[in-house]
């Protein structure tokens, strides 16, 4: 199985939840509350939640497909019944590139977090950068990278994601 539970005691999961071969989930943190997967989480093989002082809540019934990658430096939350297929990145915290002589890797840190509402769906390789909100009943398609915040029921494709349409209303209005 080679599952990593790194930081075991931030770490919550719920009944009837699977953690797939090679998961890596790390709690990382002085603060913070940790890792919650809630009921019925399924998380696919070598995928990756991992904190840096922050927390990653999924909902129940998340589903997250192989090889996807959550980070969080604040708070990334992914509401109930959300389905994310292969090769996802939820990015949730950045450098601070306001030290133009600094390098990269001893810039501050930055994290605004990420929320993602119930009912959505993330076609593969879909990014998501720190800062968004997406709203409930979304439809991410495939390879999209979401830069700005998507309303509810949207349908959004692109780099950058861009809203198409509203799946309240029928593809022929």
């Amino acid at each position: 199985m080679n599952v990593t539970l790194r930081h075991p005691h931030k770490i919550e999961i719920e009944a009837n939840s699977v953690i797939d071969d090679n998961c890596l989930l790390d709690a990382k943190g002085g603060h913070n509350a940790g890792i919650r997967l809630g009921r019925g989480v399924f998380l696919g093989r070598n995928s990756i939640l991992r904190c840096k002082n922050g927390d990653i809540i999924l909902g129940n019934d998340v589903n997250i497909g192989f090889n996807c990658e959550v980070f969080s430096g604040s708070r990334v939350t992914l509401g109930n019944d959300t389905l994310v297929a292969a090769y996802c990145y939820f990015i949730g915290g950045d450098h601070d590139p306001q030290d133009v002589e600094a390098s990269v890797t001893r810039q501050a840190a930055r994290s605004q977090g990420i929320a993602v509402g119930e009912k959505c769906w993330f076609g593969a390789g879909v990014k998501v950068l720190d800062g968004i909100k997406i709203g409930h009943n979304c439809i991410l398609g495939a390879g999209a990278v979401v830069t700005k915040a998507i309303p509810e029921y949207a349908v959004a494709v692109g780099v950058p994601a861009k809203p198409i349409r509203d799946r309240r209303q029928s593809e022929s209005d």
